[in-house]
């Protein structure tokens, strides 16, 4: 090139190609280590490596415009944009080790680092001072041909240096990938230097080696933004930078088609040249089209699969989603979500904080080092409005937490909470789909929290309607029972009332019985339920009672099944029945009768029966589920009616006449359900 050959057209096609591809690709970058200089990291190395690459690229890029539109090689325009082009490439081994500095973890590393740095700043000065001077001074063309020659191979060995020193630390596979490919970059552009300086190669061949050794630095590039990106939208950039890379090869491969005919040495045997290279571009073209979109659909899934190791997010979202259905506490949810974002994403930590919690940052007091960054959060709106907010490093809850990302969720209509966010410092900076998926996981918790929420106003709604019923419940009880005390009363003060004349002592007697009775009525008057056995002993006090107005005509038989004994059963509940037994069963009836009280076990139900062989019912009326048929008088229609507001249909009380005459009152109640009621 230093030697007055004219361009080659092949050489100057592969060079745009590539310097535009690097370009593109640089400013990518650019943009991304601008928005990752609020992260930490050594960003003044970041930026000096990424216009060093941008230099590098442009300049090249401006240098082939030139010589395409014809500008002389030895003219000024030509040899400013070479010197500032080989510039770059001299600088950013320097740039290189010095973003390896922070991994140094022994004091002889940082030591061995340090003297690295010096050896390229001093290799590169000499490079960067010589070639300017000859640019500047008009020296002879070989002086800056060994100098532009020179570069790759002080950048193939300061570059060797610096894996040598880290090679200790260069242990996953997100780094030494990277470091390699910034490894192959160097070496690949040393041996085709080396090549075309050793090996009689065709012209064509030798152009074509010059312009890999130029553009094989694109691999330096992409093993940088590889392994230097700390930024949410790394991702986006990749994909977008190997879209650009396709791109450039499908360019490639087309500009090959067109010189294949000069590269086959096939132009003596065709009549028309120009027809040949069009037949040959539109064979090349149709397939590499398809080609290239069959690969770029593949490039986000690839990126997400081999560089960032992304798992399967729609399997964890739906299992998270199961697994919060069936969790009933808000705090077991919370947990739930925060070890899922923590694992998932192998976070050092992934916390819900309520909004009021960070607001509350606003009141710190102002003796404390937040009192230049308050009263005032710049991120509160933001997070009030739900949009997601990624932290400044000076930020004050960054500083006194560590976290670099707020994703709010929204719960009854207003953001609630915030998942606070930090990855850690030995993890790499959350990238795109990694925070659609944490927006997802915040909005499933959102949900959640809402339906937690609506399923304990339900259960309270329900738990205050069960209260309100269980008052009616009680409140007509309470009266039911209140009628029972009365008409009993009447009805035993007018037995006493016609023995104080006939029989003094029995009339005595028979009132200390009755007191006995309303002490026991008084005092379970607040107790709906009594046991079985319970209501037995009052029922054979009350029907001493009444021996004593019937006599010898009245023989009672009592049986109660020792497993029912305990059961619970409705306070009162068969008095008024005994009692309509005796008052229109045995009491019109001439001469002595029996009166049978059973109580037994049937199933899952107690069966309580009182049997008499009186006159019976006049129309033989029956009464069946609680349902009266003709009036049977107060007693009946309170015990059905109770047995309706304790049991509903569960309960049921029947009255049928007995073959051998009289009548038979049978209730159903169910087995231990009644304290339930």
């Amino acid at each position: 090139m230093f030697a007055g050959s004219t361009p080659i057209t092949l050489y100057l096609a592969a060079s745009l190609i590539g310097f535009a591809t690097g370009t593109a690709i640089s400013i990518l970058l650019l943009i991304l280590t601008v928005r990752a200089a609020k992260l930490r990291g050594e960003t003044a190395a970041a930026f000096l490596f990424v216009t060093c690459c941008l230099t590098w690229n442009l300049s090249g890029l401006t240098h082939s415009i030139a010589l395409t539109w014809g500008a002389p090689e030895q003219g000024r325009t030509a040899l400013i944009s070479l010197a500032c082009q080989f510039t770059a490439a001299a600088t950013w081994p320097l740039t290189v080790i010095s973003l390896w500095k922070p991994l140094a973890a022994s004091r002889w590393q940082r030591i061995r680092c340090v003297l690295l740095q010096v050896l390229a700043a001093v290799a590169g000065s000499v490079i960067v001072i010589g070639f300017w001077r000859g640019v500047l001074t008009d020296a002879n063309s070989g002086s800056l041909y060994l100098l532009k020659e020179s570069t790759p191979y002080n950048g193939a060995i300061l570059l060797t240096l610096g894996i040598v020193i880290f090679r200790d630390r260069l242990v996953s596979q997100t780094m030494w990938l990277p470091s390699l490919a910034m490894l192959g970059g160097a070496f690949g552009a040393t041996a085709a230097t080396l090549s075309q300086q050793m090996l009689p190669f065709d012209p064509v061949v030798s152009d074509l080696l010059r312009a890999f050794s130029e553009q094989i630095t694109l691999l330096i590039v992409l093993g940088a933004f590889f392994l230097f990106a700390r930024f949410r939208f790394s991702d986006l950039f990749i994909r977008h930078s190997l879209r650009i890379l396709l791109a450039a090869l499908t360019a490639v491969a087309l500009m090959l088609a067109y010189h294949s005919l000069s590269l086959l040495r096939f132009e003596g045997r065709l009549v028309d040249r120009q027809a040949a290279q069009a037949c040959l571009e539109v064979l090349m073209a149709v397939p590499l089209l398809f080609v290239f979109t069959l690969v770029d659909r593949r490039i986000g899934e690839c990126v997400n699969s081999w560089v960032f190791h992304a798992p399967n997010y729609r399997t964890l979202l739906r299992e998270l989603m199961e697994q919060l259905t069936h969790l009933r506490t808000e705090t077991e949810i919370i947990d739930a979500v925060e070890t899922t974002a923590r694992q998932s994403l192998d976070l050092r930590s992934a916390q819900l904080v309520a909004l009021e919690k960070l607001a509350s940052l606003e009141e710190v007091s102002a003796t404390g080092m937040l009192k230049s960054n308050l009263p005032k959060l710049a991120w509160m709106d933001a997070v009030s409005d739900g949009e997601l907010v990624e932290l400044d490093r000076n930020d004050p809850y960054h500083a006194r937490n560590d976290v670099e990302l707020l994703v709010p969720v929204r719960s009854e209509g207003r953001v609630s909470h915030v998942i606070a966010v930090s990855p850690g410092l030995a993890r790499r900076g959350l990238v795109t789909h990694e925070v659609d998926y944490l927006r997802s996981v915040a909005a499933q918790l959102g949900h959640r929290l809402d339906t937690l929420r609506t399923e304990e106003r339900m259960v309270a709604v329900r738990s205050r309607e069960s209260v309100l019923q269980q008052q009616v419940t009680e409140a007509e009880l309470r009266a039911l029972r209140a009628q029972v005390n009365p008409h009993f009363l009447f009805n035993s003060l007018n037995s006493i009332a016609n023995l104080v004349m006939t029989n003094p002592e029995q009339a005595e007697t028979m009132t200390l019985r009755l007191a006995r009775v309303f002490r026991h009525v008084l005092a379970n008057s607040a107790r709906p339920l009594i046991a079985l056995h319970e209501e037995i002993a009052f029922l054979e006090t009350y029907l001493q009672i009444e021996e004593a107005r019937f006599g010898s005509r009245l023989q009672v038989s009592i049986v109660v099944d020792p497993a029912v004994a305990l059961e619970p059963i409705p306070s009162l509940i068969l008095q008024p029945i005994v009692e309509n037994a005796l008052k229109h069963g045995l009491g019109p009836k001439p001469g002595p009768g029996r009166l049978w009280i059973s109580a037994e076990a049937d199933g899952n139900q107690v069966r309580l029966r009182v049997e008499d062989d009186g006159v019976g019912p006049e129309n033989g009326a029956t009464i069946l589920n609680g349902g009266l048929g003709q009036s049977t008088g107060v007693g009946l229609e309170n015990v059905a009616r109770r047995l309706s507001a304790l049991y509903q249909d569960h309960g049921r009380m029947t009255m049928e006449v007995r073959q051998a005459g009289g009548t038979r009152v049978t209730i159903m109640l169910p087995r231990e359900k009644g304290a339930a009621a």
